[in-house]
């Protein structure tokens, strides 16, 4: 198929919604809340603004999708990591979130920080629901999990596992944003929540106790 014929392949409704959203997403971590216009919108995915309109009534309605699908990516991170163990599969999933962070650093990281940093908005207090705050409610039914099988202290309060995850992964993307990957690839990130989540683990009995 030549490229002029793909060039003019008209999309479905839903394939140029799609467009959208992801154009959005994009331009929201390139420019923030504020910087991302109906127009850039537009012209990032070819369209007037008028045209844009006959696919999201508002540019509030636009901006409320791309957050939803940005909030929904953020646990995809969850499906990083398998192991049986509990307490592992955490440390495997505070290894792994590296390579999400570097992934979706235009399209979840940046927007969410951005988002957060925005000051005029004191809503937010009860409405974030960018990225990585879709994650809390999964990693204390993780945690609840642990309890459970016994690879976690049942003393420990399961919001406190939840946060321990949720510092780490949030110091690891604002290292990103910096520009201190270094501080990631050393591993200091990794070993601190190992330390933490071993404190999670019940004791062992020692050799010769009954």
């Amino acid at each position: 198929m030549s490229s002029y014929v793909k060039r003019h392949i008209r999309k479905s409704q839903s394939e140029r919604r799609q467009e959208i959203i992801e154009a959005t997403l994009e331009l929201l971590g390139e420019y923030g809340l504020e910087g991302t216009t109906v127009s850039r919108i537009a012209a990032a995915v070819g369209l007037t603004p008028g045209a844009l309109y006959r696919h999201f009534y508002s540019r509030a309605a636009l901006l409320d999708e791309a957050n939803r699908q940005a909030a929904e990516r953020s646990t995809d991170w969850l499906h990083t990591a398998h192991d049986p163990d509990v307490l592992l599969r955490l440390e495997t999933l505070g290894a792994s979130h590296h390579a999400w962070a570097k992934d979706n650093l235009s399209t979840v990281v940046r927007p969410f920080f951005l988002e957060v940093a925005v000051a005029d908005r004191p809503e937010l207090a009860d409405q974030l629901n960018l990225a990585r705050i879709k994650l809390y409610p999964r990693l204390v039914d993780l945690a609840e999990e642990g309890k459970r099988q016994g690879s976690i202290r049942v003393d420990i309060d399961s919001a406190d596992v939840a946060w321990a995850m949720l510092a780490h992964v949030w110091i690891e993307d604002i290292a990103f944003l910096l520009g201190g990957e270094q501080l990631v690839v050393e591993g200091a990130l990794a070993r601190n929540l190992k330390r933490l989540l071993d404190s999670f683990r019940p004791e062992q009995p020692s050799e010769g106790e009954g």
